[in-house]
């Protein structure tokens, strides 16, 4: 049964000190992978993305800390929600990155 569904959209330009940001929303396993990126516009797509995930899970279940919520990828590539009960798509265009997930009970 779905508890809640959620969608959020980034402006990327509007990301800035992306490394101090980045270690004030996301997971340490996400962290983990964006210090990993090698250039800026892969971080800023990264962070950008997971900013997204994370709050479309808050509009789909409420309040979470962001740190808490950890959108990894799996061996294909395919992002999933690590630890929480829900499925997440997530898509970048240009200067924007969009998030949709829906949380089942």
């Amino acid at each position: 049964m779905i508890k809640g569904i959620g969608v959020d959209i980034c402006d990327l330009r509007r990301l800035t000190s992306l490394d101090s940001l980045a270690k004030k929303i996301l997971h340490e396993e996400e962290l983990k992978i964006f210090c990993q990126k090698k250039n800026e516009k892969a971080k800023r797509e990264f962070l950008g993305g997971r900013f997204a995930v994370k709050e479309a899970y808050i509009k789909a279940c409420g309040p979470a800390s962001l740190k808490e919520i950890c959108c990894l990828n799996d061996q294909q590539g395919c992002p999933y929600l690590l630890n929480r009960n829900g499925h997440v798509s997530i898509s970048h265009e240009n200067n924007y990155a969009v998030a949709f997930v829906v949380v089942e009970e």
